[in-house]
């Protein structure tokens, strides 16, 4: 009798475990790992979905039923990738079920179908704003998924179906019921089923490497058939992307494949023509922003060996690829590399594993290398490849702070300094272009009453809402909430109601005031909501010779436009203040990588960071692109203060509608755990967390500092099954998360 381990497909988290069936004699020697099967589930014996993970030799059970056939007869995993699986599921707290569908991309191979169809099927607001407007008041208590449903069409001219329910967690019935009342209506898009234009990719030769590159590239190869991971510490352009393309060449020379993993959809076009340009129709690609068609055929490409270099964003790492030769994670430190949902895994880590189980090098390529990375370099963990030059030679921009206090004493009271307009002023009359950075979107940050000091804020997050110009409303960025702008307090009655904070559509409308000549083009989630909008705004950006770029963070890395000459970060600070142990970090980074999109052609660059405390030591080192002052400076606090690399962090979050029941059970669970965990393990809180509530539910967090291992897992593990199988529990939700990337 064979017997076949499997995963149901049903969330409830009591059936987060093992079931055993016995597999019928026809379908014996059929069945393998990762197939997707049905079975019959429960007392009724109903069919249900379920994920082949074991053949066990024997069971405990006195009588197994069998399984009932087979839905998808190719397997949507393999023993590799159903290792990770297994490690997700215990190192990151997840479910079975979780980890199986992070690794089996959303629309691939579900139920047994295949993704035929040319056209994609999605909605669109069938109202005028203010129609929308009524319609969502009405929708917000009696369907308050539909209410969900029109705020997100609000944001966005055009969402597909599958991705409205994929983001919402919503039904199809909810939009057909939208569709019935008139307030959405359905669109069709035609699907070219082909992510790449081929065509518009100008075939490229391999470069003379300098002999910085050529020391890294050698060292690479030299390893290519063993497990190491290598640190490239590179400044910005110093030809890192060069090194990955020639790496990848003698890769494929020897018969092998290779994953290259990009932080943000917003760096894949420019990688894709890149890697298009040497490798042509060898390279897949793998993104959130591929239709279901698209996502299916470049899988199928990947399976069947057609495409032998997959490059995509995160969840690229799961990539069904065989015969693997290297893996690239470029911009290793971004935080986009770590899920945010469950499991709330790292790719970096992801990466290691594959790397290990192939026997293969990983390289971790940087211009500003995470802490943690660099500890492990320069411990001996990783092996540190170091390029300290531009490939061509050219300088590092010449970077300027301008004290804004200062600025505001002469009287300035514009978003931009006296010497940035005068730079900006110097690359128009020069035909040379300009990007902006500005890491908020939207055009004021908050609104307020100057009368009596009301803030305007989310009621299911508290906090304030963001004021969106050109379609005249308020939204929450966290939840999605959206309603009407304000014209008069709702507390006092007053109309002395203003916009404060600035937004990069606040600086788009006074760039244009100040430069009325200039061509200005806007990057951040408002402009890019459409498919393939990150390629159509960098090709304008690019052939059209836009003057100024204005962005959030997905213009400071990647971007490499030899005509940029000029850099201005607006609000230098803004991230110094975060309630984050990574806030220096995180600012050093975004200034040192956008200050380094200037001057990568012929031109020499400038940037210009404006800060209101332009004597932080952050600032001055990122100035400089001093990282290894910066890094000095970090482990030394990181060590005294005990957080990652010397400990890892758990927080274990509790959310609940009622902000005493999150209280009390976060209360029980610290002392629970402070009961069983080992000595040395430090305990702390409950507390409040960054926003103490999101989407009407109140949140309370654990922080838990140890060095995670086997038995630290097994006690949260512990917890978290006393937890859900308690019914005083069942109103409160938790989410554990190991080492954080937002404390939110």
């Amino acid at each position: 009798m064979q017997i076949v381990s499997v995963v149901v497909n049903k969330t409830a988290r009591v059936l987060d475990r093992l079931f055993d069936y016995r597999i019928p004699v026809h379908l014996e020697n059929r069945i393998k790992i990762g197939m997707l099967v049905f079975v019959p589930f429960g007392k009724a014996n109903q069919l249900v979905e379920a994920y082949v993970v074991g053949f066990p030799e024997s069971t405990t059970l006195e009588e197994l039923k069998e399984i009932d056939s087979v839905i998808e007869p190719e397997p949507l995993f393999d023993e590799k990738l159903l290792e990770l699986i297994f490690f997700m599921k215990k190192r990151y707290f997840s479910t079975y079920l979780a980890a199986i569908k992070t690794v089996v991309p959303y629309g691939v191979g579900l139920k047994g179908k295949t993704v035929s169809d040319k056209v994609l099927k999605g909605s669109a607001l069938a109202l005028s704003y203010d129609e929308a407007f009524l319609a969502l008041d009405a929708a917000r208590n009696k369907a308050p998924m539909q209410a969900r449903i029109i705020e997100l069409l609000m944001q966005n001219d055009f969402i597909a179906n599958v991705d409205i329910q994929m983001m919402l967690g919503c039904s199809s019935g909810a939009i057909r019921a939208l569709e019935q009342k008139g307030v959405i209506s359905p669109v069709e898009i035609e699907i070219f089923r082909n992510p790449i234009d081929y065509t518009a990719i100008k075939p490229t030769k391999a470069l003379v490497p300098n002999p910085d590159q050529e020391k890294a590239i050698s060292a690479i190869l030299d390893a290519i058939n063993a497990f190491s991971v290598f640190l490239l510490h590179g400044v910005t352009g110093s030809g890192k992307t060069e090194i990955f393309l020639q790496c990848i060449e003698n890769v494929l020379k020897q018969g092998k494949t290779a994953i290259v993993l990009v932080p943000e959809i917003s760096l894949t076009p420019q990688m894709i023509n890149r890697f298009a340009g040497r490798f042509g129709k060898q390279i897949a690609v793998l993104h959130s922003r591929l239709s279901m068609g698209e996502r299916n055929d470049e899988y199928k490409r990947i399976k069947s060996g057609e495409a032998k270099v997959v490059i995509g964003v995160r969840s690229a790492i799961f990539a069904p690829i065989q015969n693997l030769g290297l893996i690239v994670v470029d911009e290793e430190h971004e935080a986009s590399y770590k899920s945010q949902s469950v499991p709330s895994y790292h790719a970096r880590e992801m990466a290691a594993m594959r790397a290990k189980q192939n026997d293969i090098p990983l390289v971790l390529a940087s211009a500003t290398p995470s802490i943690e990375s660099y500890y492990k370099a320069l411990s001996g963990k990783y092996k540190l490849l170091t390029l300290e030059n531009r490939a061509n030679r050219q300088t590092m921009p010449d970077v300027s702070i301008v004290d804004m206090r200062q600025e505001l004493a002469n009287g300035n009271r514009s978003l931009f300094s006296g010497l940035l307009k005068d730079e900006i002023q110097k690359n128009l009359e020069n035909g040379q272009q300009t990007i902006l950075f500005l890491n908020r979107r939207g055009f004021s940050t908050f609104i307020s009453c100057r009368s009596c000091g009301y803030v305007v804020k989310c009621p299911r997050c508290n906090i304030a809402l963001t004021y969106h110009k050109n379609k005249d409303y308020l939204t929450c960025h966290y939840c999605g909430y959206t309603q009407k702008n304000l014209h008069t307090c709702p507390d006092c009655g007053s109309h002395y109601i203003k916009h404060f904070g600035t937004g990069t559509q606040k600086v788009e409308e006074e760039l244009s005031e100040l430069f009325p000549e200039a061509k200005i083009l806007r990057m951040d989630l408002d402009t890019v909501s459409a498919k393939n909008s990150h390629q159509k705004i960098l090709d304008r950006f690019e052939k059209e010779k836009i003057d100024i770029l204005i962005g959030t963070q997905m213009v400071t890395k990647g971007l490499d436009f030899e005509n940029v000459t000029l850099v201005g970060v607006l609000a230098a600070d803004m991230s110094l203040n975060l309630d984050d142990y990574r806030a220096n970090e995180k600012t050093f980074d975004l200034i040192t990588q956008v200050c380094g999109r200037a001057g990568r052609g012929s031109y020499a660059g400038r940037a210009v960071i404006q800060s209101y405390n332009p004597e932080n030591a952050v600032l001055q080192m990122a100035k400089y692109q001093d990282y290894n002052a910066f890094y000095e400076d970090e482990i030394t606090l990181r060590k005294t203060l005990m957080y990652p690399p010397f400990c890892d962090l758990l927080s274990i979050v509790f959310t609940a509608f009622n902000e005493s029941y999150a209280t009390n059970c976060a209360k029980k669970a610290a002392q629970w755990l402070k009961d069983r965990l080992p000595r040395g393990v430090e305990v702390l809180g409950p507390g409040p967390c960054g926003f103490n509530k999101m989407n009407n539910k109140y949140r309370k967090r654990i922080l838990i500092k140890c060095r995670l291992n086997d038995t630290i897992i097994n006690v949260i593990t512990e917890y978290m099954n006393v937890h859900y199988q308690s019914k005083e529990n069942q109103s409160v939700s938790i989410l554990t998360e190991t080492n954080p990337i937002h404390m939110m």
